[in-house]
């Protein structure tokens, strides 16, 4: 991408600022509104584009894509709804604890269609898993995974490898046949994946979970701290396992939108509050990570959290640049340490070095 395509991209998508550099709107090209979509950005531009009174001074092409993206997942987030709804309606007689996760709670809370979901997320003890699976089988879902668009039914033995090496089960899905929304898929977490086998950090979270009321929707899930600490711990899994990076997911702007939305509300008091939290359950270092990295892509304004940030890294610098590779357990460092222009380029695989034992 041309600078100031870039420029124009990352205005679009900081949707907490209330400035916008109008001169841009001529570098509205396919790359821009490619990347846009690639990055599940393209709700957020039209709606900043909207809100600027800006939609008539960009290409038809351009503008008509992104109101038809904004259209849609209106259609599909009210679907995604219903479906958080009757999941909770469903867990209410399983007595037993869980919180829902990411989008089950984000989607309702960014302004209309910004974000959308393709699962829910549930965090469960190990003691319930096997109560929670029961009563989603009795409900007429089943375990497997979409294939072009298609139920495939998963083996005995996937069923048991994902449950005994991953910290997760096969996913749970049900056809509903909604708007937009076809399958509604359910995974069950019963792993933090901060420390294996941190049963008690597990329980300490969902202890302080509770049904928040979010803009209408009744979502059980965790306390905001852990919330945020945990969605910063699945950027920084992501964004530093080489698997991802070669799939070219590891870096998807919609992971880090969260995290700017999220940290633009909260003043020092909070900030303090969420990295003494994060201290607590040596998470400091992950928490600085995933604020760090958001700060260096969009317009951030919370400058008091960029900086408990760099001071918690300041003597670790590489943490910023690191990867992992859970095959052959090599570690790898970013021979390109701004992290804007690494998420702008082609194919940051070329970028890595193996750092030699």
């Amino acid at each position: 991408m041309k600078k100031q395509e870039k420029k124009l991209f990352k205005n679009l998508c900081s949707f907490k600022s209330d400035e916008f550099d109008n001169s841009l709107l001529e570098e509205a090209s396919p790359t821009v509104l490619g990347q846009l979509f690639f990055n599940r950005m393209q709700s957020v531009a039209y709606d900043t584009l909207r809100k600027h009174n800006l939609l008539s001074k960009v290409n038809r092409e351009f503008r008509n894509s992104l109101k038809a993206a904004y259209d849609q997942n209106i259609v599909k987030n009210d679907s995604f709804f219903k479906c958080v709804q009757y999941l909770n309606v469903l867990l209410s007689k399983c007595n037993c604890r869980y919180a829902m996760l990411k989008g089950a709670y984000l989607c309702r809370y960014y302004p209309d269609a910004y974000r959308t979901s393709n699962d829910i997320d549930l965090l469960v003890s190990p003691k319930d898993v096997t109560k929670i699976g029961n009563i989603l089988l009795e409900a007429g879902f089943e375990q497997g995974y979409i294939c072009n668009d298609k139920f495939v039914p998963a083996t005995r033995r996937e069923i048991i490898e994902s449950k005994m090496m991953r910290g997760e089960t096969v996913p749970y899905i049900k056809e509903f046949n909604l708007p937009g929304m076809r399958f509604l898929e359910v995974d069950i977490n019963f792993s933090l994946d901060y420390k294996p086998g941190d049963a008690f950090l597990l329980e300490d979270m969902l202890g302080r979970s509770y049904s928040r009321n979010v803009n209408g929707l009744s979502v059980t899930t965790l306390n905001p701290e852990d919330f945020f600490i945990h969605l910063c711990n699945h950027l920084h899994k992501e964004t530093t396992t080489l698997p991802w990076v070669e799939m070219k997911r590891d870096m998807t702007l919609y992971k880090y939108c969260d995290i700017y939305m999220l940290i633009s509300e909260m003043n020092s008091m909070e900030i303090e509050s969420l990295f003494s939290r994060a201290k607590a359950i040596d998470m400091e270092k992950i928490c600085a990570f995933a604020i760090a990295q958001t700060a260096s892509i969009f317009d951030f304004k919370n400058k008091y959290a960029v900086l408990k940030a760099k001071d918690v890294l300041k003597n670790e610098p590489d943490f910023l640049h690191t990867v992992f590779s859970p095959q052959d357990k090599k570690v790898y460092v970013y021979t390109e340490k701004n992290i804007e222009k690494r998420f702008f380029a082609e194919n940051r695989k070329l970028l890595l070095t193996e750092v030699k034992k």
